[in-house]
């Protein structure tokens, strides 16, 4: 397997932490979004290069990628060669390329055939690009230091006159205004690592983010945080998905492959083995 190509420099924990998966204004179950109808030949699908299957990610933090991005270990990265395997692709055939979240999604043609970096489906970036079946659906958690005052916090209207940190114009802003209202004081920055740095130095007292993130970055990389809770949904259901080019002749076989990781259950056990957020309860 072919270490990936960097297309940026490799950057600190804080950036890796960026939440750029989760930056859609509203989302929704997606599928193929107007592809033409493929002949699905496993190994010999239309791809970037022949015989080959080019997938996109960011840097790689954990839970979705363990070590590197080609080691098959965190959710994503198992997640990426499962798909390769329903498309008829052996692990040695698959290349990673190291992008930025606004090559993912920006509507320009795209270096690879599909990405993996948890991106929210949202009719607006639908617009832009092709989405996949989704592959998860996820929450925002809720983090807090430990040794706070928040840390037993059950509720959001404990939380709601604090300084809350969230990710600017991703769903963790959209959720949080949402929840906690308009007169909420949202602290908004550039990534969700720079946000959980400001959590530690008391700049903030909570921040927001992907809830299976938030329980990787209270355990691995902030371990003096907690994840105390997840937002409501507020009548939107937050899915991932994989990312291809708008229109592009692989979005149905590639939405095959995830429909069938889902049916035979292999997305579940994905899901079990990888991310730890089934216990995180839901704020009142």
């Amino acid at each position: 397997m072919r270490r990936l190509n960097a297309v940026l420099p490799v950057a600190a924990v804080s950036t890796a932490l960026l939440l750029a998966g989760c930056s859609s204004d509203s989302s929704t179950d997606a599928g193929p979004s107007g592809a033409a109808t493929p002949t699905c030949e496993p190994g010999a699908l239309p791809t970037h290069t022949d015989g080959k299957l080019t997938v996109a990610a960011g840097e790689a933090y954990s839970p979705w990628y363990i070590g590197e991005h080609d080691s098959g270990e965190g959710f994503e990265s198992a997640l990426v060669y499962e798909v390769a395997d329903r498309l008829g692709y052996a692990a040695d055939d698959v290349e990673w390329e190291l992008v930025t979240f606004e090559q993912i999604v920006s509507p320009s043609i795209k270096e690879f055939d599909f990405a993996a970096w948890q991106t929210s489906i949202s009719d607006e970036r639908r617009k832009a690009v092709d989405f996949s079946s989704p592959y998860l659906t996820t929450r925002q958690g809720v983090i807090v230091q430990e040794a706070g005052p928040y840390a037993s916090a059950t509720t959001l209207d404990e939380l709601k006159d604090l300084r809350i940190g969230v990710t600017a114009a991703q769903t963790s802003l959209t959720l949080a205004k949402a929840a906690f209202g308009d007169d909420a004081n949202l602290v908004p920055f550039n990534g969700a690592g720079d946000g959980m740095t400001a959590l530690q130095s008391g700049t903030i007292d909570v921040m927001i983010m992907d809830v299976d993130q938030g329980v990787a970055a209270s355990t691995e990389y902030f371990p003096d945080s907690v994840v105390v809770g997840t937002l409501p949904d507020q009548g939107t259901v937050e899915q991932y998905g994989l990312v291809l080019d708008l229109n592009s002749t692989l979005t149905e076989c590639v939405s095959a492959a995830v429909d069938a990781l889902e049916a035979d259950g292999t997305l579940a056990e994905l899901r079990t083995t990888w991310l730890k957020s089934d216990d995180i309860p839901e704020l009142g």
